[in-house]
């Protein structure tokens, strides 16, 4: 994915949004602020509720927002030109409404959906002031849809946004697809070996936020452990970057990427999609 601080013409399907569900925003906002240095503005919507916009440098990244259902997660959201167009798409296609549509100032009008792979993702329309950084120290650089319902992901991604994928792995044990838009890689998706799912373990979309390479994705994984963080893939070596998995302090997944250290061989997937 590339640099983007203004709005240009986004492919349909392409990420251009992620958000935070915690229980704990105060918390959550602690956590964040410390690893990324990220700054953060209040807004009360009357119909979408307490919400926060992280900003790095002045340009937005992120939002976090209270929970509904006691669940921390990562949400993803993908570009549309129309989004109730591309929700009735979705909705032949087996996907349902989560949360209904709504504009948010600056940002755009979105929605959330639940699809057949029990995943759920948001759609964003851009408004023309949006602004989002990716690619960056801090900000979203890769992500990947873990579940268990890999061929209903294929076929529900692809026939809404015509992706194509490229399949990596030779067996079950290893099932990671990248999905590409017109030649360019944007997503993958890795499917959940059901032996080792743990009890309660859900889809969710796993982001990747971009380490500053003079300080290193495994001195990062020091401080996000000094402010209550939790280790759950200790760094490794792969083609996207030296990677490390974590929780925040409220349970939300997450990985640490330095692309600066991206090597020929390794995985790109990550080692710990079953736990949830």
């Amino acid at each position: 994915m590339s640099v983007e601080r203004a709005r240009l013409s986004i492919p349909a399907g392409t990420p251009c949004w992620i958000e935070l569900v915690t229980t704990d925003i105060p918390v959550a906002r602690g956590f964040y602020g410390a690893l990324f240095g990220w700054e953060f503005q209040e807004h009360d919507d009357p119909r979408e509720g307490r919400h926060v916009i992280a900003h790095r440098d002045g340009f937005p990244v992120a939002s976090i927002r209270e929970s509904a259902d006691g669940r921390t997660r990562w949400r993803l959201f993908l570009a549309t030109p129309d989004s109730a167009a591309t929700a009735a798409a979705a909705g032949k296609l087996g996907g349902r409404i989560i949360v209904p549509r709504s504009r948010v100032p600056g940002l755009g009008v979105k929605l959330v959906l639940a699809t057949p792979a029990d995943d759920e993702f948001g759609l964003l329309e851009p408004d023309a002031t949006w602004q989002f950084d990716v690619g960056l120290p801090g900000t979203l650089v890769w992500a990947e849809l873990v579940t268990i319902k890999a061929q209903a992901a294929d076929h529900f991604y692809g026939g809404l946004f015509g992706y194509t994928g490229e399949q990596f792995g030779t067996d079950h044990l290893s099932d990671y697809e990248v999905w590409y838009l017109g030649g360019d890689s944007v997503l993958a998706r890795v499917c959940m070996i059901r032996d080792h799912l743990s009890p309660g373990a859900h889809a969710h979309w796993l982001v990747y936020l971009g380490v500053d390479e003079e300080v290193g994705t495994d001195e990062m994984v020091r401080t996000a452990v000094a402010h209550h963080g939790r280790v759950r893939v200790d760094p490794y070596d792969s083609s996207l970057g030296r990677v490390a998995v974590l929780r925040d302090p409220l349970g939300a997944r997450f990985a640490l990427v330095d692309p600066s250290q991206a090597t020929d061989y390794g995985s790109a997937g990550n080692d710990d999609p079953y736990d949830d």
